[in-house]
């Protein structure tokens, strides 16, 4: 059976993610410190495919154990939001960059078959025209960008250096069942 892990996975796009991966049959480890994740996201969840575990990935002590036999690792976990990330830019480098950095090391430590990242689109600032290319020059405006870009370059670094199996996606306005509406 293949297991994925998904940190995260108690958020609006976490959650959904899980449904499906659960829906096609995978075991799946949901990491969460749940700050804005709600484990109401998960609860019409079967159990027996699902293991929730409540864990801050800013604190690598623990991260490691939760990786082994892992297929798939689906990193979705991280602060969002533009304003607050210009009040406290400290917790999102904490945060996004920093818990990123300790879950690619866990994730390295295991024979991954791929690590699939989300990223932002915030990373093109405040574009001139739209639809926006891929290929446009990164100019985040906002912390919050900042430090989902920073995530992105070291997942990215880690491809190249040590051939670590990865993607990363630059999610543009996502919405659907269990979005924030604060």
């Amino acid at each position: 059976m293949t297991k994925s892990l998904v940190t995260g996975g108690a958020g609006f796009i976490g959650s959904n993610l899980v449904d499906l991966l659960v829906k096609k049959k995978h075991k799946v480890i949901v990491l969460d410190n749940f700050s804005t994740g709600r484990r109401s996201n998960l609860s019409h969840q079967n159990k027996k495919n699902l293991k929730v575990i409540k864990i801050d990935i800013t604190n690598s002590k623990n991260l490691d154990k939760h990786f082994v036999g892992v297929d798939y690792v689906f990193h979705l976990a991280g602060i969002a939001d533009i304003v607050p990330s210009i009040e406290n830019p400290n917790k999102y480098f904490n945060s996004n960059v920093v818990g990123t950095l300790n879950v690619i090391q866990a994730a390295k430590k295991v024979n991954i078959k791929k690590f699939i990242y989300a990223a932002s689109a915030s990373c093109y600032g405040i574009p001139n025209k739209f639809p926006i290319k891929e290929n446009v020059k990164i100019s985040p405006m906002y912390p919050y960008a900042f430090t989902k870009w920073q995530a992105e370059e070291l997942i990215m670094h880690w491809v190249k250096i040590y051939n670590f199996p990865a993607i990363s996606f630059r999610f543009f306005n996502a919405y659907g069942p269990r979005s924030r509406t604060s």
